[in-house]
């Protein structure tokens, strides 16, 4: 029998074998603390991510940037390392869908990120220039995604159809609570760096980032060896699945034929998410005008992130049961009006408030499009379907900081403050810009899906 969908919408010819698990057995096998540990690169990685866009390369970016360039030059660093990044996403998903080793398909792709990252922040913390810091912080993100692609393809390895939602929740939960306790302890920590006689701070953060990627990494490479190894049948044979089970011809499986749509969906949701944790610190700085934007902006992110965390499980629970795009949509049009709102704040604390219901609204949002993105995967392609996907993430983020030239340029044309409220109307169109290109995208409900595989291991 064949993993195929009579209506067309997601079409496949694999047969059984190569399947996914088999959703009673293995949704029983990955409880919820099992769910968190194979998504720990995620915290590592995303706490790293956030911390370095949002803390660490602004002020960087100061020290060798002029003030009136600071956005348009951070913009231009960010936007290079997201093009970089997503330049090797689909050829490495295509080779680690094809890899074969004793480390399974996934495994060698993260060990090389993990080996080439610490390299990368070493160097961030020499002498630079913003040549050596654009060049330094290419390399970074290259190497980032060559390990995170394969990553994200292991989990739809061998997670169940019907434990998706649940597992986009920990995931989107395991990223929040990265990102916030990373970027507010870097956010600490760089706000007492303040040139070459403090050094040792840009030391000691950099060196955090190093640690906490390494031992979130270890934590899920050991946990996907491990299961890999354990679980026989259907999910060994993805692991250790080779080029030759999978010759390009035109029996083998169609990616979806939507997903043109969803990834552009996905570019605008993320660059709308990415715009405010890029230019936040500036945000708080020049519009809220605090004293210390990098300490004020750490512990702004408790709440926010906490926001984001609270909302996460409930939303992916919920999307297992009625379904994707409705929780989706509540999640959308409380993003917008709060994004809409921030253009009227003028305090501290006003500014955490609404931002911290913009981030529970986030949390619903990158949870539900995440399960979303796994529905719409194709088996034996995993990798080069998470590839195409972190196109559009990237190419999302890449125009959040393309738009760095739009503050200074309102700012110069309109006066001071504007900037930031052209920001912020961008933000909320790309919300409503993802959430439209949706309304194109052909979902299968949750337990249509694990039915369907369940149909499948029956055979």
């Amino acid at each position: 029998m064949t993993l195929g969908d009579p209506d067309g919408i997601i079409p496949a010819t694999m047969s059984a074998d190569i399947t996914r698990p088999a959703p009673a057995a293995a949704a029983h096998r990955w409880s919820k603390r099992e769910l968190v540990r194979l998504n720990a690169y995620s915290f590592g990685l995303a706490g790293f991510i956030l911390a370095m866009d949002t803390a660490v390369l602004p002020i960087l970016v100061l020290e060798v940037a002029p003030e009136a360039a600071k956005n348009t030059l951070l913009g231009i660093v960010g936007l290079a390392g997201l093009l970089a990044a997503a330049l090797v996403q689909v050829p490495v998903g295509w080779a680690s869908d094809r890899t074969r080793s004793r480390m399974g398909r996934r495994l060698p792709y993260m060990l090389w990120a993990c080996l080439c990252l610490p390299i990368g922040l070493a160097g961030l913390a020499m002498p630079l220039n913003y040549a050596s810091l654009l060049v330094i912080w290419l390399f970074i993100q290259i190497n980032s995604g060559i390990g995170y692609s394969p990553y994200l393809a292991s989990i739809r390895d061998l997670v169940p159809a019907n434990r998706m939602g649940v597992a986009a929740s920990i995931k989107t939960l395991v990223e929040a609570l990265g990102g916030a306790s990373v970027l507010c302890l870097a956010a600490l920590m760089v706000s007492r760096y303040s040139g070459p006689e403090a050094a040792g701070w840009l030391w000691a953060t950099l060196a955090m980032f190093a640690g906490v990627i390494l031992v979130t990494a270890a934590i899920s490479a050991l946990t996907m060896f491990m299961r890999m190894r354990e679980a026989g049948g259907a999910a060994a044979a993805a692991f250790h699945r080779s080029a030759l089970t999978f010759p390009e011809s035109t029996s083998m499986a169609r990616l979806h034929p939507d997903l043109a749509w969803f990834v552009v969906s996905r570019g605008a949701f993320m660059a709308a998410v990415v715009i405010f944790t890029t230019y936040g610190l500036f945000f708080l700085r020049d519009k809220v005008q605090v004293e210390n934007p990098a300490q004020a902006l750490g512990v702004a992110i408790i709440g926010i992130g906490g926001a984001l965390a609270l909302t996460t499980y409930p939303s992916g629970w919920l999307s297992d049961r009625i379904g994707r795009k409705p929780v989706l949509a509540a999640g959308l049009a409380v993003a917008v009006a709060g994004t809409v709102g921030m253009m009227w704040v003028s305090t501290y604390l006003l500014a955490v408030v609404v931002a911290s219901v913009v981030g529970g609204s986030v949390g619903v949002i990158l949870t539900v499009h995440w399960a979303l993105a796994n529905d719409l995967g194709t088996p034996g392609r995993e990798a080069q379907h998470m590839g195409i996907v972190n196109l559009g993430t990237l190419f999302g983020a890449a125009g959040a900081k393309a738009i760095g030239p739009l503050p200074d340029l309102v700012t110069v044309w309109f006066g001071p403050g504007f900037g930031y409220t052209a920001l912020l109307g961008a933000s909320a169109l790309l919300f409503i810009i993802g959430g439209t290109l949706l309304l194109k995208v052909r979902v299968i409900h949750p337990a249509a899906i694990a039915e369907r595989a369940g149909d499948v291991e029956d055979s």
